[in-house]
Formats: C-alpha cells, structure tokens, sequence
C-alpha cells in the first residue's frame, strides 16, 4: 500500500535544504579566512602574508605611502581590530591605544621594532612575526621562514656585490636619517644626514648644501614617506642628483615584501649615479665648448690684429 507525502513536511525540508545551502558558502568562507591579523604598516602585513598567507586573514591600516606615526584612523579601522585575533605593531603608532580600546578588542598585540630596512633588520623581522604566530596562534611557518630568509639573503648578497662593482664607496651623498641604514649597508659615503620635515630648520638646510658643495655631494636621498621637498631643495642648490627612496612596500607598485624594497631603492641608487655621470659628462662638454668659443674668439680678434698692422705696414711703403 503506497503513503502519501506530507506536503506540509516536504515544504520545511525544501526550506531546509535551500537554508542549509545557503550558509554553506558562509561558514566555509569563515574557515578558509582563518583568524584576522592586523598589521599596522605594509612592513609587517607584507611579513605575515609571506610567512602564512592563505591560512590568515590579514588587514594593514597604514597605506605604503603613508607615515604610520601620523595616521588618522578611519571608521573602518575599529571594525577591523574589534574581529582581530593579533596585532602586529611597531611601536611609533600613537594611535593605536585609542583604536583597540574604541573597538573593544581583546586581541593579543606583538610589538616588533627597530630598523627593518637593512638584510639583517629584515630577517630579524621575519624571524619574530613566526615566533608570535607559533606562540599565538599556533601556526608553524618554519619551512616558510627558512624559505624567506634564503630569498633575502641571496637578494643582499646580489645587491652587494652590484654596488661593490660600481664602487658606490667613491660616491658621496646627503643621506635622510630614515635611510641611512639602508644606504649605509650598501656602502655609500654619507657624508651628512637630516631628520623630518617637521625636525628641519632653515639654519639646519643652509649647512647641509654648504657641507655638500664643499664636499661635492653626488647624491641627496628623500625618504618618500616623510615628505621629498626638503631633499629637493638640497639637492637642486647642491647640483647634486636627488634620489626618492621608500621603506615600505607597495602592492601597487609592485613591491610585495622587503626584499623587493631592497632591489627597489638599489636600483633607484645605481641609477641615480649614472644620472650623475651623465650631467658630469654634460658640464665637461658645455665647458669645452665654452673654452673653445673663447679660444676662437681670441683667435679671431688676434686675426683682426695681425690684419690690420699688415694694412698698415703695407700703406706706409707705400
């Protein structure tokens, strides 16, 4: 004997099945984000995608091109740290209290400072995040790490012997105190440095383009996010080439970690150099052809000087 179906209970299993399916994508996609990681710069997000990237979800308030010790927090900001299961930060962030406490998050924060702008400040870098994400999160990124550490170590070392081989030791240059360690590492004669924009007096930029000029200073370096007019303005009274370097990585420029940073800001310095050459080159030749224009008007006039004593020794025998 056949039962007939409910259509009362087929009903509520079709709602049922299409609820269920419905949520699906959503918890799936909860899972596969994994916890939320906040990072206050490029430096550090960069860092963390490096080393767990796709098993976290990472967020960076601070744009590449911005200072992070003088960022304005966004509404958005609070409600990315209020689902935040670590912060990373650096130290120089003045905000950051105020943001986690306007969120409301019980997030565990990792300070990780110091320079991170040289191959070993790097590492250094490196090396802490994955100690933080094991003790925090249990995530092991060892095999990631070694793999990181490789990356940047073969990329110094090919950096290094580049700027040994165009002998960047010769090179004098006014140097932003944000990138003297890089600078430094690579081997450039700093012979001055300033600080920020807002350190920076009128009297302090007046002794650096008298020190460059007496020393000959090739090359002034800006760090971009700290602001390049300064820079500019030195290198213009200098005669010097004015070079902008940047500490932090930029997605959008191409440059996804710290090694990429370093390859970045080496190759804006050995082409600066060249540029240098070029207007050494330049002034040699509108020198010469300064010199010689001198010359030929010398000749010139003493031509109109032996012509007219011939003139005059030719009328007076006669």
């Amino acid at each position: 004997m056949s039962r007939k179906s409910n259509p009362v209970v087929n009903k509520r299993a079709v709602l049922v099945g299409i609820l269920l399916l419905l949520s699906a994508p959503i918890l799936t996609g909860a899972e596969e984000d994994g916890p939320v990681i906040i990072c206050t710069t490029t430096v550090l997000g960069s860092i963390v995608e490096d080393l767990a990237g796709g098993e976290v979800e990472v967020v960076v308030i601070t744009s590449a091109s911005t200072c992070p010790a003088h960022y304005d927090v966004k509404p958005s900001d609070v409600e990315a740290v209020s689902r935040a299961s670590l912060i990373f930060y650096h130290g120089m962030e003045t905000w950051l209290d105020r943001l986690v406490e306007a969120s409301g998050s019980n997030a565990t924060l990792v300070k990780v400072s110091g320079p991170w702008n040289t191959p070993d400040g790097a590492i250094s870098y490196y090396t802490r995040v994955a100690e933080a994400l094991d003790e925090y999160l249990g995530l092991n990124s060892s095999d990631r790490l070694e793999k990181c550490v490789k990356s940047i170590n073969s990329t110094a070392d090919r950096l290094k012997a580049e700027a040994e081989a165009k002998g960047v030791g010769e090179v004098k240059v006014i140097c932003m105190t944000w990138q003297k360690p890089f600078v430094s590492w690579l081997g450039f004669n700093i012979i001055a440095e300033f600080g920020p924009p807002e350190k920076l007096s009128s009297s302090d930029v007046a002794k650096l383009i008298e020190k460059g000029q007496e020393e000959g200073a090739m090359l002034v370096i800006s760090n971009l996010q700290s602001g390049t007019g300064y820079g500019e303005h030195i290198a213009d009274n200098v005669g010097a080439v004015h070079v902008v370097l940047t500490n932090f990585p930029d997605p959008g420029e191409g440059l996804l970690n710290l090694s990429h940073v370093f390859v970045h800001n080496a190759e804006a310095l050995f082409d600066a150099m060249e540029e240098y050459g070029l207007m050494e080159e330049i002034g040699t030749l509108q020198r010469t052809v300064h010199q010689l224009k001198v010359l030929s008007c010398s000749l010139s006039i003493i031509a109109i000087v032996e012509a007219v004593i011939l003139v005059y020794l030719l009328s007076r025998r006669r």
